[in-house]
């Protein structure tokens, strides 16, 4: 098996993500290029500065010994080979960074964590995949609850969806060693093609902004979660000239949308108020100059409004939304987004109850409006 293969990494467009100053490292699925190479460029398109010397792989592997053989004095785990050949030929060949070392860390053997304990000039890499072989429909609810619970560094045992996190412990090591304020946002999504297959979810790890350089957000939204990592309420706030985002305006908003999780949990239909509230998500949206829709990475705003995370939770590669009946993952390279403004538009008519004028956001996309953002996930 051909485990790298450089024609499967293709990055068409670098993206200095606004906050790229703050990206420390990523989540990366493992499996084959063929596979992973989507979703590994997808990913890697947002770059960090250049500010790190040697890149730490945290990795699990599922083989006792190497299985990806080189030569008699060169073997790897595909767990680390993947991550590794992908990283020293994004840096040189897209991010035009040249070498740097890798060092990988192996959790079936003892741990060195002497790289872990200053991770100033290291880019952090831990390698993961997700579901395996499950059918279609149960996979995607078990890995949404589970990027969910990653987020938030939340892995109790009552929990079954982190059984999908292929290994859990690759990330309860890297949470020992991040800055407590550290976040991870979710960013891309995909799966292979079997009936049964495999699910790839990609991360960024990233440090916060500082207060003094805090950004004023165009609009923030508020997302609780209960200890089943069930999303019981969400609410947001748009601010423009006149209104502008205050600390005070996020502190009120965060104690109404956590008193309603408790209370009438509209995200489940009333149910499940027995059960405790527990995680919150602050998503702060900036208003995009890009014209193109990156799914994981934008929201859009046309009658309606969706968050990053709705997206991946929801939409194939190819833009189609996902059905309740569906089996196959569908593939494809291009994001259209007449599905998603067309559910945009339904679910304006849900809560408005009547047809909406058409709005114009800008002379160039009279269409819809897109937001990058910034996360922070918190626990009560």
């Amino acid at each position: 098996m051909e485990w790298f293969n450089k024609n499967d990494i293709k990055i068409h467009h670098l993206l200095r993500d606004p906050f790229s100053n703050n990206i420390k490292g990523y989540v990366l699925p493992h499996a084959g290029t063929k596979y992973s190479g989507g979703i590994l460029s997808h990913t890697l398109r947002f770059f960090p500065i250049n500010y790190f010397t040697t890149i730490v792989i945290i990795y699990y592997p599922a083989n006792s010994s190497e299985n990806v053989i080189i030569s008699e004095t060169e073997k790897y785990y595909h767990e680390y080979y993947v991550i590794m050949k992908t990283l020293d030929y994004v840096c040189k060949n897209y991010w035009n960074y040249g070498n740097k070392n890798f060092v990988g860390i192996n959790l079936l053997k003892n741990v060195d964590s002497a790289h872990l304990t200053n991770l100033d000039n290291c880019l952090l890499i831990v390698s993961a995949d997700y579901s395996h072989f499950l059918p279609m429909q149960e996979a995607i609810k078990l890995e949404n609850c589970a990027a969910h619970a990653l987020m938030h560094n939340y892995f109790p045992s009552h929990l079954k969806c982190i059984d999908v996190i292929d290994n859990v412990k690759s990330f309860k090591l890297m949470y020992d060693y991040l800055p407590k304020d550290y976040n991870l946002q979710w960013i891309g999504r995909t799966r292979s093609p079997n009936l049964r297959g495999v699910g790839y979810l990609s991360f960024l790890i990233k440090k916060p902004q500082k207060p003094e350089n805090f950004r004023l957000p165009h609009g923030m939204f508020v997302t609780a979660y209960d200890i089943n990592m069930v999303q019981r309420e969400c609410l947001g706030e748009w601010f423009t000239k006149s209104y502008s985002y205050t600390k005070t305006i996020e502190q009120n908003l965060i104690s109404k949308v956590l008193s309603l999780a408790k209370t009438t949990s509209r995200l489940t239909g009333g149910n499940h108020t027995n059960i405790s509230v527990s995680h919150y998500t602050i998503t702060y949206l900036y208003r995009s100059s890009r014209q193109k829709f990156i799914r994981g990475y934008h929201g859009i705003k046309s009658d309606a409004f969706y968050l990053p995370d709705v997206m991946l939770e929801n939409t194939y590669d190819n833009g189609m939304w996902i059905q309740k009946y569906d089996s196959f993952w569908k593939q494809g390279k291009v994001f259209n987004i007449k599905y998603t403004l067309n559910n945009l538009k339904s679910k304006a008519k849900l809560y408005t109850k009547k047809t909406l004028k058409q709005k114009t956001f800008n002379k160039y996309n009279p269409y819809y409006m897109l937001y990058y953002s910034d996360v922070v996930h918190n626990k009560i």
